[in-house]
């Protein structure tokens, strides 16, 4: 029986993706107290300045998000009136998203909060560290 036990044991804290999601979830619940919304929110609003007007489907896809959700942050979004979602003339099947004038200048301060706390969890690291880091996790991030 104890040898059974013994090859169930799994540190859990060893296991890099729950790091990194715990890594991950530290960072967003720091902006997301700061910015009074949240994740969803959030990226829908970090991914629209580069790619806007888009689609709600083109948020599914930059945000790595299920349709629902984006339509709940969509929606949350639009009564803060930090976007405008209209139907596109020429399908109106599509819902073409905006930043607002009020969501555009949110971002700049999100942006900033962003980084701010990327720093601050990157501290630790010298510039090589940090440089390793980020090519690292941008190639796992590409791979998957």
């Amino acid at each position: 029986m104890r040898d059974q036990a013994n090859t169930l044991l799994f540190d859990l804290t060893d296991f890099l993706p729950f790091q990194m999601s715990v890594i991950a979830g530290r960072a967003f619940q720091q902006i997301m107290e700061v910015a009074g919304m949240q994740v969803p929110e959030w990226r829908i609003m970090m991914a629209l300045p580069a790619h806007q007007p888009c689609s709600s489907q083109d948020l599914c896809v930059l945000t790595a998000m299920d349709a629902a959700r984006v339509s709940r942050a969509q929606r949350r979004l639009e009564d803060l009136d930090m976007i405008s979602v209209v139907r596109d003339t020429a399908d109106r099947r599509r819902l073409v998203v905006r930043l607002s004038d009020k969501g555009t200048e949110e971002v700049t301060r999100l942006k900033f909060l962003a980084r701010e706390i990327e720093s601050t969890i990157l501290e630790e690291l010298g510039p090589e560290d940090r440089a390793c880091l980020k090519t690292t996790i941008g190639g796992l991030y590409e791979r998957l």
